[in-house]
């Protein structure tokens, strides 16, 4: 059984955010061409689900 939130947090973005530029480095590795597929598959992924989580206007309380 899932649990799904209804919104992304923003801990979540904040990591691929983080994780984004690491990845993009993979450019760099010598991968076969599936791994490369994949690799690019899985960073699209992330950069749709950081632009479709925008920064939030005012910063969230604690």
């Amino acid at each position: 059984m899932s649990i799904l939130a209804q919104t992304t947090e923003r801990k979540a973005v904040t990591t691929l955010k983080k994780v984004l530029p690491i990845m993009e480095r993979l450019d760099h590795v010598a991968m076969s061409a599936a791994d490369a597929f994949d690799t690019a598959t899985a960073l699209n992924l992330i950069r749709r689900v950081i632009e479709s989580n925008p920064e939030p206007k005012s910063k969230p309380t604690k």
